[in-house]
């Protein structure tokens, strides 16, 4: 009997420590949980914030490249009023009394016309060499604008 006895005895204290065991392990487990659910709202609003902040670089560059393009299509369209602005002819008067219309843009070219002061001249296209500038009057025809210093046709 006293084997039935321990037996007894050695069941109640088991079914207590039992008992406390799985309150702790209940207890645990409903921690585990609660932080896991916290661990997820705090990623959930880690991406959201991720998301918002990538929207905000992509709205940035976006408008980044909108401002370049515009930026760019500006300077198009003033390279190409330039363009047509000097492919335009443009007029001018002899302001001397006689002028040389040579094959070339130089004093060297060969002589194949000349002008009068008071002549008026289509100019087609024009060359300088910085000191020197002369009139494009048609194909294999230059007159000097400036030769010297001293102005040959007037613009106007």
């Amino acid at each position: 009997m006293t084997e039935e006895k321990k037996n007894l005895f050695e069941k109640a204290i088991d079914g207590l420590t039992d008992r406390d065991e799985k309150e702790a392990d209940a207890k645990a487990k409903a921690e585990a949980e609660a932080a896991k659910k916290k661990g997820a709202e705090i990623r959930a609003k880690m991406e959201a914030e991720a998301k918002e902040a990538a929207a905000e670089r992509a709205s940035a560059t976006k408008a980044a490249a909108d401002q370049a393009i515009a930026a760019k299509a500006a300077a198009d369209k003033a390279a190409s009023e330039r363009a047509a602005a000097a492919a335009a002819p443009k007029k001018g008067v002899v302001n001397v009394r006689s002028l040389h219309i040579r094959k070339g843009h130089s004093t060297t070219s060969a002589e194949v016309g000349g002008l009068t002061k008071g002549n008026e001249v289509t100019i087609l296209e024009t060359w300088s060499d910085g000191k020197n500038t002369w009139a494009k009057l048609g194909p294999d025809r230059w007159a000097a604008i400036v030769y010297n210093g001293e102005t040959l046709i007037n613009l106007s």
